[in-house]
């Protein structure tokens, strides 16, 4: 099946990737049953409704009821990522994502669904990058979600539960080059991004969506690799996200952090960043295993690059880095070991393991998107 998008569209997707992230849409439009060409980017801009439901501050996010898709916003997307160790102490990462655009505010059903989707799921081992990604249309079946009890799915991939929210839940991938057999129990509570689930992403243009993240999530299970099958664990991050109009034609692209502080704090941070001169925009935010957080401005957070290193596809990526929080004692140098980690999928990034020091020691994650 083709699938045409040109840079615009791309733009969309990636900035949405991010958990308490500069987050938006690639959107793909499939073939119908008929096998009609796919929609271009003109097409697709004009097609898209304006009546969406705006992101404003006040409504506060609600447990059990806000775990559902939200089709009145126009972008949303569900977040897994998991820094897993065998018993050799030998390194791995799952990355899945799922993300949904609506082309309009309007209900339709079977193939006149407005709801279009996305997944990618990646395997970082010792030695190589897996990944693999699924596309669907809502209401053919495909994808979806059920509330009681959760289940997010997209084809054979999906999260289960047995009751009405997510964790404790199964992640279950199933690809050619791998499969993802993991068990996730929650530590704390999940905890509303932002001021109550209202999350900034920048505030001299007016943007924001609504979410909440579970940082604090143990992972067991298995992955096969091949005929090999390993047995993994660790510590993983779920967080799910939405919204309307939460890019502009100036975002060229973000970098995501997350690290788990020698203390037991985590970390989340990500840097925008703009085409001309406009300076890039820092947020993100702290959270504490009590279940505390706290929600950081662009002028409590500093991240700048020291270091850049280029790849054997000849992308020059910076992979060194600064993270300061001064107000909580946080200065962090981040790095990684491992340069090989570009992932050319249909939303193009950089994403690994790293590890920091400074004030705390910490371990990590990176991604780089818009290189």
């Amino acid at each position: 099946m083709q699938i045409f998008f040109n840079k615009r569209l791309l733009l969309i997707i990636t900035a949405f990737v991010a958990l308490s992230s500069g987050i938006g849409i690639l959107v793909y439009k499939l073939w119908s049953a008929e096998q009609q060409p796919l929609l271009t980017i003109d097409v697709l801009k004009s097609e898209v409704d304006d009546t969406f439901e705006p992101v404003l501050p006040g409504p506060r996010i609600n447990f059990p009821d806000d775990f559902r898709v939200h089709p009145k916003f126009q972008h949303e997307v569900w977040r897994y990522i998991a820094m897993l160790d065998d018993s050799e102490g030998n390194e791995y990462l799952v990355q899945w994502f799922l993300f949904r655009i609506s082309m309009s505010e309007d209900e339709g059903t079977g193939w006149e669904s407005p709801q279009i989707y996305t997944s990618q799921a990646i395997v970082t081992t010792p030695d190589q990058v897996f990944r693999d990604q699924r596309f669907a249309r809502g209401g053919i079946g495909l994808v979806g979600m059920r509330q009681r009890p959760y289940q997010l799915s997209i084809d054979n991939w999906s999260l289960r539960s047995f009751s009405g929210s997510p964790m404790p839940g199964q992640l279950s991938i199933s690809s050619d080059q791998f499969d993802i057999n993991l068990a996730n129990e929650l530590d704390t509570p999940y905890v509303p991004l932002g001021e109550n689930g209202y999350q900034v992403t920048h505030e001299l243009m007016s943007r924001a969506f609504y979410g909440y993240t579970a940082p604090y999530v143990q992972s067991t299970g298995t992955l096969t690799i091949g005929t090999q099958t390993i047995e993994v664990s660790g510590s993983a991050v779920f967080n799910q996200v939405w919204g309307t109009d939460i890019i502009g034609q100036d975002q060229k692209g973000y970098n995501q952090f997350m690290f788990r502080l020698q203390d037991g704090r985590v970390l989340s941070v990500t840097k925008t960043r703009h085409q001309g001169d406009m300076d890039s925009y820092h947020y993100g935010n702290i959270y504490t295993p009590d279940g505390g957080h706290v929600a950081l401005k662009t002028d409590e957070i500093e991240i700048h690059a020291i270091g850049s290193s280029t790849l054997s596809n000849g992308k020059t990526l910076p992979l060194q880095w600064v993270v300061n929080v001064p107000d909580y004692n946080i200065f962090l140098t981040a790095k990684t070991s491992r340069l090989e980690q570009w992932v050319n999928l249909s939303i193009p990034s950089w994403s690994g393991r790293v590890e920091a020091s400074g004030s705390i020691n910490a371990t990590g994650y990176l991604q780089l998107i818009g290189y």
